[in-house]
């Protein structure tokens, strides 16, 4: 299963200052990610899941924690023992892009 998702930053910008941070990110996905790219880019991850999964759940459900290596790893309640995820963010200008894929 494949998704992907871009985020235009100026727009992203405008909509995270008039929706409140706690229902779609952790407190660890805010403390660990404190610049508006970053934070696009956690977003464009999430919805690159649903769209890879084919349906929207909890925003609370999905988590991204950098591994050792400072790698974004997705984590979610909605991962099914056998399948593994791998994700990619990037960021260009004004727009951030994540891919998700999910393979058993």
């Amino acid at each position: 299963m494949l998704g992907i998702d871009l985020v235009y930053l100026p727009e992203f910008e405008t909509k995270m200052k008039n929706f409140p941070l706690a229902r779609i990110f952790l407190s660890d996905e805010l403390s660990q990610n404190k610049t508006l790219e970053s934070l696009a880019g956690v977003f464009a991850a999430k919805e690159a899941f649903f769209k890879a999964i084919g349906k929207k759940e909890g925003w609370l459900d999905v988590w991204i924690e950098k591994n050792k290596d400072g790698k974004p790893q997705l984590y979610s309640t909605l991962i099914k023992n056998n399948e593994k995820v791998e994700i990619s963010i990037s960021h260009a200008g004004d727009y951030a892009v994540a891919v998700v894929t999910i393979n058993n």
